[in-house]
């Protein structure tokens, strides 16, 4: 009977690249190299996708807790509809920040011709022939 063998996470990591890396036909001999078998390797690479390979994790993250064809249709359903309300949601702050930037344009526009009737004021209320300087 074999005894069970543990693997760090680098040994795990450097043995799926060297799998990846390896030719279509000669994978087999790199899980047999090793003494891993494709279930485990592919369990692996789960945890490594999920970045729970050091972490050690990924315990019972085996192939049965993967979705179902139906499970998925339905996740990628879900995750359809929460992109299109992101969607709205960030059409809608578009269109907020272009109001935002009108007003401001237009307070700004605001805020120099009062300053320009201020200066305009101060310059006329300065002439002795103008209506507030004679009534004072």
């Amino acid at each position: 009977m074999p005894s069970s063998r543990r693997w760090t996470a680098e040994e795990k990591r450097a043995i799926l690249e060297e799998y990846e890396s390896t030719p279509w036909g000669s994978k087999a001999t790199v899980l047999r190299r090793h003494g891993v078998a494709h279930r485990q390797l592919t369990h692996w690479a789960t945890c490594r996708d999920l970045g729970v390979l050091e972490t050690g994790l990924g315990r019972g993250l085996g192939l049965r807790e993967r979705m179902t064809p139906k499970a998925e249709s339905a996740e990628i359903g879900r995750l359809r509809a929460e992109v299109n309300r992101l969607q709205a949601e960030l059409d809608q702050a578009d269109r907020d920040r272009r109001v935002a930037e009108a007003a401001a344009e237009t307070l700004g526009k605001a805020s120099a011709l009062l300053q320009q009737m201020l200066q305009s004021a101060e310059l006329s209320g300065s002439e002795p022939s103008s209506p507030a300087a004679s009534s004072t």
